[in-house]
């Protein structure tokens, strides 16, 4: 029977090759007729095709007919036949089917499971059968191995058809022995050391932190990217002829080791040895060259052509030019080593903003993406604003990713944009868990949200609690409150504090507006008010006249302040910066309410810059200072504390400021200065694992009225390293700082430990 069917077959496909020539009749279709599908629905091809029964015959549309069947993928053959009857003609589309496959088999593979392999490879059980899967699935497999440090891994396949159009995939391996990457060698290389190349490189060796960092991996498609990476940093140099070839990669005779070798020949230098623009100039050439940062004469940089193409390609597309084109022309004079570069321009037509939409934002209003972009509809093209939108879109926080996808309209001179987001949970369940030698450990929880509604609202509840520490905080904050570029806050808090001889208490609450006041300055007033009350004094060590003891007599203590900050922010990574800083300046005033009068000023500045390598430079400073402007002192939790883990390391928290003498109780200061400088270096940049080398220096100074050290010198100062690791369970920090100078009789420490932790869920 199976024979009979194959002969009938392909006695019909003779029959359509004789009749081929039948395609350049004319007619109405009748009928649409499809042979020769056995696994593949009738109405998937029916879909493809463009030729509908009732409408005119068309020969170069049943071509195209034709290839939209083969573009399906599942036929390895094709034919058609128009046959006329009485005026009308019946059309056939005879198919053969590729073959499926039916199984797959993977056989020799003993130190990865069998769900590992498969998970890999990219012809699947019951899909058509397609040779080129086949094929880069044997490439996916080695791969895997040699993720997994097993070098020298083969595979092999083949494909074996059955009755019934079935197909048996089976991959056979010989797996390689497990190893790792031992040494990267250079040859040929002059101008930059072995070490700058490595460090230029994804690819690493084995190093010491091996099972953390996956060092020691060799890995094809990491491999060819440092090569261009290599490549790069020599043409950012003026090496604009220089060779590298491809890693050469060998096993040690055990297979337990890996060597790569990578030669290099490096050329000489070139310099940049004229500049010119062509083509559709949009000011005058004079104008348009001053905004470069590459100039003649010196060394050619590739980085400097790069930057000086985006910043021109922005003058035209910031102008409404959507689609102008900004080719660099290079042209090597290799007896004079001059490279010299030419900007052809073809800037096109204007072109305005039709249409904004929104896709992916289930959850987040459109208004809420809206109201951060830089351009609307009806706008004029530009593509800086369109970058500052989607930057603004994106720092929310409200999303993963962020896209910004313009398309053409049926109108050239119209394009629409599609805003297209990945929204990231905002609701958080943190536990958390602190330590410092002064509160012991403290534990924390809280639970927060920062898109409540889908409007954008942040609120927050936390509670922290420990041996000497009793805080509760709540807040909400409205970033655009009604709409607007205002953003309205409102906090309240209750804290407890133990020390040896008394405790604090101290509840309040307060609202604050805020504005952008350009895009990276922001201006923020409040208004505070609290209740301070110290109490539980023990009376055998504070006597009358001794500040904690009149504190304590005189009662509970209200303040109410205004409190005015500015803060300017260009870092580039809101976790882990490396370029860029931080820069901000309070001032505040208390007796707008409340029994307390003062005023304070303080601000500070920190600042990240890369020196070599991955290799970055924190300087972080803060300084400021607070007076009353009556006969009342400064309250005691108004004052500055200066020691512990965000202020002077090394230091019991506030023992780098005055102390109780009565007890080396930190009673805060009215002065302070910390400079802080820390060298950061990314042990794993995989899981988000910095060390950190700090030195600290400052002091809190003045007591008021009681003269509790009132001299700013000599400044207290420290050493010492620490870990910062953004972990799968929230960020972990961990400081070690050394007392440079302990003082006698005010019961400091040498050295501190400070630890913090936050866990999310």
């Amino acid at each position: 029977m199976s024979g009979m069917k194959t002969l009938g077959f392909v006695l019909f496909f003779f029959l359509v090759t004789a009749v081929a020539p039948a395609l350049a009749q004319q007619g109405v279709i009748k009928e649409i007729v499809i042979f020769g599908n056995e696994r593949v629905d009738k109405g998937i091809i029916l879909k493809e095709i463009k030729s509908k029964a009732g409408q005119p015959f068309s020969p170069e549309r049943v071509r195209e007919d034709i290839k939209a069947i083969y573009r399906l993928g599942y036929f390895r053959d094709v034919q058609v036949d128009a046959a006329e009857t009485k005026g009308e003609i019946i059309l056939t589309f005879a198919v053969i089917e590729k073959p499926y496959v039916a199984n797959i088999v993977i056989s020799g593979n003993v130190k990865l499971s069998q769900e590992d392999v498969e998970g890999v490879i990219e012809v699947k059980r019951d899909s058509v059968l397609d040779m080129g899967k086949v094929r880069s699935s044997v490439t996916e497999i080695k791969k895997l191995y040699t993720s997994k440090r097993y070098f020298g891994s083969e595979v092999e396949y083949r494909v074996e058809l059955e009755q019934g159009n079935k197909a048996v995939v089976y991959f056979d391996i010989v797996e390689g022995v497990k190893g790792y990457l031992t040494k990267i060698t250079f040859v040929g290389n002059k101008v930059f050391g072995s070490r700058k190349l490595r460090t230029v490189m994804k690819t690493k060796k084995k190093g010491w932190l091996w099972w953390l960092t996956k060092s020691g991996t060799v890995e094809t498609d990491v491999l060819e990217v440092d090569m261009s990476r290599i490549r790069s940093l020599y043409l950012d140099d003026g090496y604009v002829t220089v060779k590298i070839s491809e890693p050469e990669v060998t096993l040690s005779k055990n297979k337990k080791s890996i060597q790569i070798t990578i030669r290099i020949e490096e050329g000489e230098q070139y310099k940049l040895g004229s500049l010119d623009i062509t083509g559709d100039i949009l000011t005058t050439k004079e104008q348009l060259l001053k905004g470069f940062t590459s100039r003649a004469n010196k060394v050619y940089r590739s980085s400097l052509v790069q930057k000086d193409l985006l910043w021109l390609t922005d003058q035209y597309t910031d102008k409404g030019y959507a689609y102008a084109d900004v080719s660099p022309l290079t042209m090597l004079d290799n007896e004079k080593k001059l490279v010299h570069l030419t900007f052809k321009i073809d800037k096109g037509i204007t072109v305005h903003i039709n249409r904004i939409e929104m896709e992916g934002n289930t959850k987040t209003r459109d208004k809420v993406i809206r109201r951060e972009l830089k351009i609307a509809e009806g706008d004029l093209y530009s593509s800086t604003r369109l970058r500052k939108s989607r930057e603004r879109v994106l720092r929310t926080g409200y999303f993963k990713e962020v896209e910004f996808a313009p398309s053409p309209t049926e109108k050239k001179e119209l394009i629409d944009l599609d805003i297209r987001v990945e929204e990231q949970q905002m609701g958080r369940l943190s536990f958390g868990a602190g330590y410092s030698n002064v509160h012991g450990v403290v534990g924390s929880v809280a639970l927060s949200h920062g898109n409540l509604f889908g409007r954008g609202y942040k609120a927050n509840i936390k509670v922290e609690i420990g041996g000497e520490v009793r805080n509760f905080n709540v807040g909400f904050t409205d970033p655009r409150f009604l709409d607007t570029q205002v953003s309205l806050g409102v906090t309240g808090y209750s804290e407890t504090e133990e020390f040896d001889s008394y405790k604090v208490d101290v509840a309040g609450g307060g609202i604050t507006i805020g504005r952008e006041i350009t895009e990276n300055i922001v201006a923020s007033l409040g208004y505070r008010f609290e209740r301070v009350k110290v109490y539980n004094v023990d009376t055998t060590v504070y006597f009358p006249g001794d500040y904690i003891y009149d504190l304590w007599v005189e009662g509970a203590s209200t303040t109410g302040k205004v409190i005015l900050t500015f803060t300017r922010n260009t870092l580039d990574d809101p976790y882990f910066p490396t370029n860029g800083s931080e820069i901000w300046v309070t001032g505040a005033i208390a007796g707008l309410g409340g029994d307390n009068y003062f005023y304070s000023a303080s601000g500070g500045v920190s600042w990240f810059h890369p020196i070599v390598g991955d290799l970055v430079l924190n300087l972080r400073g803060t300084a400021g200072f607070i007076r009353p402007y009556t006969h009342k002192e400064v309250p005691i939790n108004e004052r500055f504390y200066v020691g512990g883990i965000k202020t002077l390391r090394g230091f019991d928290y506030g023992f780098a400021s005055p102390v109780d003498p009565k007890d080396n109780e930190p009673i805060g200061a009215l002065n302070m200065v910390v400079l802080n400088t820390e060298l950061l270096y990314p042990l794993s940049k995989a899981i988000g694992l910095r060390l950190a080398v700090f030195y600290d220096i400052g002091k809190g100074w003045g007591g008021g009225e009681r003269s509790f050290d009132n001299s700013f010198t000599p400044l207290r100062q420290a050493v010492g390293a620490g870990i910062r690791w953004y972990s799968p369970f929230g960020p972990i920090r961990v400081d070690w700082g050394y007392n440079l100078s302990p003082r006698s009789g005010r019961g400091e420490k040498t050295n501190v430990w400070d630890f913090s932790m936050g866990t999310m869920f």
